[in-house]
């Protein structure tokens, strides 16, 4: 009987823990499922949008590797336009569309529409940007303003570049890029020096640039006449 009685105490007992804590338990057990299979839906979801935006990427990609030395189609040009304006629309985020912003920068540069670069790479940089493609769209927005013209927007391509800190690997473009500006700036000395960094940097590297070189004995040819 006592055994009995205590089994039946111990039944009572986990009743009444179940009346007055079983819906907290229920729900908490709930939500935690729901927490669980939300993360996987949600990762399974960025999955899938990463998988969307990379396939339109490479049909992007495709039809600028098939226009290179040759002006697009009519057609190329329609499909490129749909598909960098989905990737900027939809997947605005993705280094995809950030890719697809410089693409299309450098489109308008090679069709002397450098407003609708500045446009683009503007666009680019209120982006959340990698460290290399922060510093590849700051060099390219200098070019393009440099390319417009002006006191202005010189002083303006050298304020970008002066927010590039650590060029690394870039270091040689960033040199030659910085020369240009001051050269048009009038710095002639600081020209030099941006130059000659370029053609150090590229040695580094175990590569050339010729252009950059071309450019620093320019200068030092001035120089030596000007004396």
């Amino acid at each position: 009987m006592d055994s009995l009685r205590t089994e039946e105490e111990q039944l009572a007992a986990i009743k009444a823990f179940w009346k007055n804590y079983g819906s907290a338990i229920l729900l908490g057990l709930v939500v935690s499922l729901g927490s669980v299979y939300g993360y996987r839906a949600w990762q399974n979801h960025q999955k899938e949008q990463a998988q969307t935006a990379s396939a339109l990427y490479q049909e992007l990609l495709d039809i600028v590797v098939a226009g290179q030395g040759q002006p697009l189609t009519d057609e190329q040009k329609a499909t490129f336009e749909h598909l960098s304006k989905t990737l900027q629309t939809d997947f605005e985020s993705s280094v995809y569309a950030q890719f697809t912003a410089l693409f299309k920068a450098r489109n308008a540069v090679v069709d002397g529409d450098l407003g609708t670069a500045v446009n683009e790479l503007e666009w680019l940089l209120l982006q959340k940007l990698g460290r290399e493609i922060e510093i590849v769209a700051r060099m390219r927005m200098a070019q393009v303003l440099l390319a417009q013209g002006g006191k202005a927007k010189q002083t303006e391509a050298l304020e970008l570049l002066d927010q590039i800190t650590q060029p690394g690997a870039f270091k040689a473009t960033y040199g030659e890029v910085r020369g240009d500006v001051l050269l048009a700036l009038g710095r002639r000395d600081e020209a030099r020096e941006a130059y000659q960094s370029a053609v150090d940097a590229a040695g580094v590297a175990g590569s050339q640039r010729p252009l950059a070189q071309m450019k620093l004995d320019d200068l030092a040819e001035r120089k030596e006449i000007s004396k």
